[in-house]
């Protein structure tokens, strides 16, 4: 072969090679295009996650503050209640005891009448409490499945099942309607007094309750 064609040839295979290597240089990979695409996609979903849980947290956190305040409240009127129940309580043996001491029988028909007025009206009343009672196990039971702790009141549960209530005095101590009446009242605030245990239950469940 001729050198001359020899040397073209040559040259022109080295420029081949050339023009290839530049052209695969300037040509972009196609994980130039994929890469900056993952991350943004991958810094979306981050920030779409980070506000989702951000939304959830608020959520959970006015849930729950939605329910200790309707806690507080079921709390302060199960103690109104309690109120109730022992002025029934008292006065109902109250005017049991003036219709044996009453002289008159228009008197002594007309107190056992309310006797048995107060009498109907303190199963009312229990009614109302064990309404209210379950009520509230229902909002402190929610309040526990969203803070994820459920076993955490079952102690103070189960010491509102078990609490004995208070009953009155029978007034058999009182021989007269002024001995009576001066022990109407004593009566109904040591009722008072000894439901504080029964209701410091709840105000305790309330303090727990953040």
């Amino acid at each position: 072969m001729d050198s001359t064609k020899v040397e073209i040839v040559n040259r022109s295979f080295d420029q081949l090679v050339k023009k290839l290597i530049e052209n695969t240089a300037d040509r972009p990979s196609i994980w130039d295009t994929i890469i900056p695409l993952l991350i943004g996609a991958g810094l979306a979903l981050l920030t779409q996650f980070s506000i989702e849980c951000w939304k959830s947290r608020r959520e959970r956190k006015k849930e729950k503050q939605n329910l200790i305040s309707k806690g507080w409240a079921k709390t302060y009127l199960i103690s109104q209640i309690l109120k109730d129940i022992s002025m029934y309580k008292v006065h109902k043996q109250y005017y049991l005891r003036a219709s044996i001491l009453a002289n008159e029988t228009t008197e002594k028909e007309d107190s056992f009448k309310k006797h048995y007025e107060k009498g109907q009206e303190q199963r009312l009343a229990e009614l109302r409490l064990d309404d209210n009672i379950a009520e509230y196990f229902q909002l402190v039971t929610e309040y526990t499945i969203l803070t994820g702790n459920t076993d955490h009141f079952k102690s103070y549960f189960q010491s509102i099942f078990n609490y004995v209530h208070p009953k009155s005095s029978k007034f058999q101590q009182c021989n007269s309607e002024d001995e009576l009446v001066k022990e109407l009242n004593n009566e109904e605030e040591r009722l008072n007094n000894k439901y504080e245990e029964f209701r410091s239950i709840f105000d305790t469940i309330q303090s727990e309750m953040i």
